[in-house]
């Protein structure tokens, strides 16, 4: 066996510049799989990571239903005495979790007046959650103590024409009475998220402030949440989930919340996927094609080994091993070319900033990352799939008629 193995050694360096230009070709296909992956997977955290952030969180509990129209009555069960935001206090996958209010309303300025959502919510709360904070353009953010502040968005400010410090009208309805509730606030801020919904349809109040106009008491109609881990809310049947979709609640992980999102991240795998089978196609001809070069020029060879009673089974496995080995060194090269492309990628990163895609706005650059998936996948599986593909020149070179082949020179 192991001068078989020798033999195949040898006889993949005899060519060494088809040997060189093989193990070239194959090791980029490698490198190249392997930084896709680390690119559509990258791809896929920044993409939720750019819905999520801004606002929404990973994912949200509400009352069953209440996401269909924001019914006002509709609030969290469960949460007498803030007892469910003491459980999810708790959990020690959480990384932070913010109460809101939220209702169809209508804000009325000197100038005109306009439908939005008004969200109430937790100044300090908040901040772990979304980047309200971080996106205020003019004046400040709310303060607990200063209920009487409004934050608007850039656009919905310019379609009222008010600016910081202007008396603006809230008019939403009570919940449990039907009637109508105005207030007069003053802008403290004006926001842009670069979202045109939420800089035109979105007004934020202090929660407390929320509660009362909108006469709920101490109860609140969502809780957002943001995971250590971005990919727990995603998953199906998430302990997280089943404890927490009772009692009239329900959890929506950002898979739900952007189901077109969830549809675009199940499209890039499976474009990996096919990806994947073109490239391993390629390498396959390029395996099969150096290995019948090689064996056309070493006939004469087999023939003489032929005839002298070389078994067929032999000469099959030294063309095998010879597959193995070519797979075997183009997998390290490879390896050491992917290392090098995502390693570079990885520190400078791909600049996407400001380009939209499925009404996502890409703010940060994306950085291909490793995964240990890349390593003990594809390379075994490259390793394994061209000793499959050795293994029809090797039938070939088996069958090979040893008084044709000794006419060959």
């Amino acid at each position: 066996m192991w001068m078989i193995i020798k033999l195949a050694w040898r006889n993949i360096f005899r060519n060494k510049r088809r040997t060189l230009l093989s193990v070239l070709a194959i090791g980029v296909g490698l490198a190249a799989m392997m930084f896709a992956d680390a690119l559509i997977v990258s791809l896929g955290e920044t993409m939720v990571s750019s819905a999520t952030e801004n606002f929404s969180g990973n994912a949200q509990i509400h009352q069953a239903g209440f996401v269909k129209n924001f019914d006002v009555e509709k609030v969290i069960a469960n949460n007498e005495n803030n007892k469910l935001l003491n459980e999810l206090g708790q959990e020690k996958q959480l990384q932070s979790f913010a109460p809101r209010v939220l209702s169809y309303g209508m804000l009325t300025s000197t100038s005109d007046a306009n439908n939005i959502v008004v969200y109430g919510i937790d100044p300090e709360k908040e901040k772990s959650i979304s980047k309200i904070s971080s996106v205020i353009i003019k004046g400040n953010y709310l303060d607990k103590l200063d209920g009487r502040k409004i934050l608007v968005g850039k656009k919905l400010a310019d379609n009222l024409n008010i600016d910081v410090g202007d008396r603006v009208v809230i008019t939403v309805a009570r919940a449990g009475l039907g009637d109508l509730s105005q207030e007069m606030f003053r802008v403290g801020g004006i926001f842009s998220f670069g979202i045109r919904e939420m800089d035109e349809n979105v007004a934020f109040l202090n929660l407390t402030e929320a509660q009362k106009i909108l006469n709920l008491g101490n109860n609140i109609h969502e809780i957002a949440l943001n995971f250590k881990d971005l990919n727990l809310p995603a998953q199906k049947n998430f302990p997280f989930t089943l404890k927490y979709s009772k009692g009239g609640n329900e959890v929506f992980g950002w898979n739900k919340m952007f189901k077109e999102l969830a549809s675009i991240l199940q499209f890039t795998q499976f474009s990996l996927s096919i990806l994947a089978f073109i490239l391993f196609g390629i390498i396959a001809f390029g395996i099969m094609n150096t290995l019948f070069m090689s064996l056309y020029e070493r006939m004469f060879e087999f023939g003489v080994l032929r005839a002298v009673g070389t078994r067929p089974s032999v000469v099959a496995k030294m063309i095998v091993y010879e597959a193995f080995l070519l797979a075997l060194i183009s997998s390290v090269a490879g390896i050491l070319i992917g290392i090098v492309f995502i390693s570079f990628f990885s520190h400078y990163g791909i600049d996407y900033r400001g380009i939209e895609y499925a009404h996502l706005v890409f703010k940060d650059k994306i950085y291909p990352h490793f995964r240990l998936i890349q390593f003990i996948l594809y390379p075994p599986s490259l390793i394994v799939f061209a000793t499959c593909v050795g293994l029809y020149p090797a039938f070939y070179a088996a069958n090979i008629v040893p008084a044709k082949a000794l006419r060959k020179k």
